[in-house]
């Protein structure tokens, strides 16, 4: 008979501990999917080295083209990639690259980035851009992110 109320009480007592635990795990707020990816964002990445200037300027000799100039990266750098976005008669209009090779380079120069739009050798600008936002995404070589971000008045 002892056993029995034992094993009866232990049943309870697992059954109560149960409900707890759920009613916890019910009423505990979670995080949004944005929040938490924003959090492990924060976490990877790394502060972009002093050293390193980056300038975007018009073209001289090409009309709607922008050149981007990286200096100071001392070689610390594997890949950089870039996003630019701007506003081109109320329409918000970007280019982005995948990750390009600066590996054993201190400086990096992008001199033809058109600022339109091309399809079958015809390009057509975009116009009355004056301001651009630029998003530099640097790798080192242990995979660690560092990124920079700044906006420029053309």
């Amino acid at each position: 008979m002892k056993n029995k109320n034992l094993f009866i009480i232990g049943g309870v007592v697992v059954v109560i501990v149960a409900a707890v635990v759920g009613i916890m795990m019910i009423t505990q707020p979670k995080k949004d999917v944005a929040v938490v990816m924003e959090e492990k964002t924060q976490e990877v990445i790394e502060p972009l080295a002093a050293s390193v200037s980056v300038s975007l300027t018009k073209s001289k000799t090409k009309d709607n083209t922008i050149v981007m100039e990286i200096s100071g990266m001392q070689s610390k750098y594997k890949t950089v990639a870039y996003e630019l976005s701007y506003d081109s008669l109320g329409i918000v209009q970007g280019v982005t690259t995948k990750p390009l090779d600066v590996m054993g380079k201190d400086s990096f120069t992008r001199d033809d980035i058109y600022l339109g739009t091309c399809s079958r050798n015809v390009c057509r600008p975009h116009p009355g851009v004056k301001k651009i936002s630029l998003v530099l995404e640097f790798t080192d070589s242990s995979g660690k992110i560092s990124q920079f971000s700044k906006d420029y008045d053309l």
